[in-house]
């Protein structure tokens, strides 16, 4: 298997590599000898740490080299059954909370994802992805310890006639002036005052309050696609 040559290749012993990446010296041993599949989640630092794609670990290609070994998720003679590695990927609109300034004002009535050109490859199956879904990248710390400043998101967007029973949850706003934020919602006011508090999980930046007539889209964060370790 590519994941057991390449480690070696590391000089990295199975504890090692397993404190690397986050897992035990037990679970590398698993993984190399097919018992047992890292989550999806997981393959960017192990591709990382073994200094290859993602693709590429899926695969079975080692850089440099024209043979293939067999790769996560696809076993046995893997030149018969090598995955078609694009079927593994869904291309999900990306969007960073850096990026305020450029965000074209808009509403509900002609929102639309067609704007955002870039794009960040998501891991099936994670979640049946679908128009709605959007890669959030996370700018700053205010949601640490939960969120962890630079990290990817994926949410997907609220109904407008939703948004006034939204709470309980972490999610991103675009809001009044092009302002862009992720924050988390513990009671939702709309109804009673016609503003909805957004906080910070980190305590020193507590919250913000918007007016409800400025929200002009509203997302739900529902998973962490990535997240640096640090």
């Amino acid at each position: 298997m590519i994941f057991k040559t390449l480690r070696k290749k590391t000089g990295l012993t199975q504890a090692q590599f397993g404190k690397k990446i986050g897992v035990s010296g037990a679970a590398v041993s698993e993984y190399e000898n097919g018992k047992s599949r890292p989550d999806t989640d997981r393959l960017p630092q192990i591709a990382k740490a073994l200094g290859i794609t993602v693709d590429a670990l899926l695969a079975g290609k080692s850089p440099g080299s024209t043979e293939t070994e067999t790769g996560f998720f696809a076993d046995g003679n893997i030149a018969s059954v090598r995955p078609n590695i694009a079927e593994f990927y869904v291309r999900v609109p990306f969007m960073s909370a850096r990026a305020q300034a450029g965000i074209p004002l808009m509403t509900y009535d002609n929102f639309t994802l067609n704007w955002i050109e870039e794009t960040y490859p998501v891991f099936l199956p994670i979640i049946a992805i679908s128009e709605r879904h959007l890669i959030i990248e996370i700018a700053g710390d205010s949601m640490e310890p939960e969120i962890k400043g630079g990290a990817l998101v994926l949410a997907e967007a609220v109904q407008k006639n939703d948004i006034k029973y939204e709470s309980g949850g972490v999610y991103a706003v675009l809001y009044a002036s092009n302002r862009f934020v992720v924050k988390r919602i513990k009671t939702n006011s709309l109804n009673t005052n016609g503003t909805l508090r957004l906080w910070s999980d980190n305590d020193k930046y507590g919250h913000i309050d918007v007016h409800g007539e400025d929200i002009l889209y509203m997302w739900k964060v529902i998973e962490k696609v990535r997240e640096a370790v640090r």
